[in-house]
């Protein structure tokens, strides 16, 4: 039951990412050669969103979506592939949120969703910063984003 609801979170971005977003994958997804065609380095949204969550956990650089940010969703995570990628993306955020997995299993509803919506806290918190980081990247030196390893050089370095 938990983990089906786990699969219904729909991240937000930052509209402050929006551009960043843009640039690098196409919205509603697309053919492999199509990323290719359209100089895009991920085929779609939720490939950079994976990528920029694991950068901003392996820098540990969070950025919290409050309610007063603008923001804006894209796929449900049910959809998003590969799906053992996801799960550990999954499990680095349910180590990193609190979330009480002993406890779910005798929670109501309302307590259950308070429970998933600290995973999915955590999963944007991340994500959001590491879109910051990438960003940061780009400002610094707008050549080094046309490497083709960029995106990788990034997740390898910690700093």
């Amino acid at each position: 039951m938990v983990e089906s609801k786990f699969f219904k979170i729909n991240p937000r971005y930052k509209d402050i990412h929006k551009d960043l977003l843009t640039r690098y994958a196409q919205f509603g997804g697309g053919a492999e050669a199509d990323k290719f065609i359209n100089s895009r380095s991920f085929s779609n949204v939720y490939e950079s969103y994976i990528y920029a969550f694991f950068i901003g956990l392996n820098r540990d650089v969070r950025s919290d979506v409050l309610n007063e940010d603008k923001s804006s969703t894209f796929w449900e995570m049910e959809n998003w592939k590969p799906r053992s990628l996801v799960n550990y993306l999954f499990s680095c955020s349910i180590a990193k949120s609190n979330f009480d997995m002993a406890a779910v299993e005798y929670m109501d509803e309302g307590e259950v969703a308070d429970e998933i919506r600290k995973v999915k806290n955590t999963i944007e918190a991340y994500a959001n910063g590491g879109f910051s980081v990438i960003k940061g990247e780009v400002e610094k030196d707008p050549e080094s984003a046309s490497d083709p390893n960029f995106f990788i050089q990034l997740l390898m370095d910690s700093k």
